[in-house]
């Protein structure tokens, strides 16, 4: 395993263990300290997204350089749920929280998010994902909806203001229209990030492998590979 390999690795357990404390420390205060019970931890998505990241970055940093399909959705699905949290919360819920560790709060609804974006920007995975794949940040999204449906049926609790029944049904129905198509889109952005390269990658190998110029004064390796690429591309016109 090279140094960069390791350095990553250790990157991401740093962080899936720095999410983890927060998580824990945020949860014990809004137990013991605040009117929460374990029997609504489920109902936030807050929780949900980070643990999704906890188990993204584990993923990532267990399997290494050759990464499954499996891992790069789940990485690109879990750094959607945490900037689409982070977003919603400081747009719409902050006025309404009072953290008693604001350093947890924090990344929870926010540096977590940037860790997951940052480790997918950075890593760009080698598998190239489909873009039928896209659909799939939709689903945990859609199973946690679907537990608050029956939740609030049963005994009239929801998480959010947002959720409040009292705002009717084609409010709620409206708000989570646009998180989820602000999911869609954040997802895409991500998805179509993954296709990006700075330059072709026979080029890359090339360049990082052999000097910038010949010492003959010859055409560079660099130069070659070039010029067949254009010709290649000339007669497949």
């Amino acid at each position: 395993m090279s140094n960069e390999a390791t350095f990553t690795r250790i990157l991401r357990l740093l962080g899936a263990a720095i999410i983890t404390f927060a998580l824990a420390v945020q949860a014990w205060a809004d137990l013991t300290y605040g009117t929460f019970t374990w029997g609504q931890l489920p109902g936030y998505f807050t929780p949900l997204a980070n643990l999704a990241g906890i188990v993204a970055l584990v993923a990532a940093a267990v399997v290494g350089g050759r990464e499954p399909r499996w891992v790069a959705l789940l990485r690109v699905n879990a750094a959607t749920y945490l900037v689409i949290v982070g977003a919603v919360y400081w747009a719409m819920l902050a006025s309404y929280a009072q953290p008693l560790f604001p350093w947890a709060n924090a990344i929870l609804h926010g540096g977590a998010g940037v860790m997951l974006a940052a480790d997918w920007l950075l890593v760009r995975p080698r598998v190239r994902l489909p873009l039928s794949s896209l659909w799939s940040v939709l689903s945990l999204p859609a199973v946690w909806v679907s537990y608050l449906m029956v939740r609030a049926f049963l005994d009239g609790w929801v998480p959010y203001p947002f959720l409040d029944p009292a705002r009717g049904v084609l409010a709620i129905t409206a708000t989570l229209a646009a998180i989820s198509a602000a999911g869609l889109a954040v997802a895409a952005v991500l998805h179509g990030t993954a296709r990006m390269r700075p330059f072709p990658a026979p080029l890359r190998a090339v360049r990082a492998a052999t000097p910038a110029s010949s010492p003959r004064g010859g055409a560079t390796p660099v130069a070659a590979v070039t010029a067949q690429t254009a010709t290649g591309s000339s007669r497949g016109r």
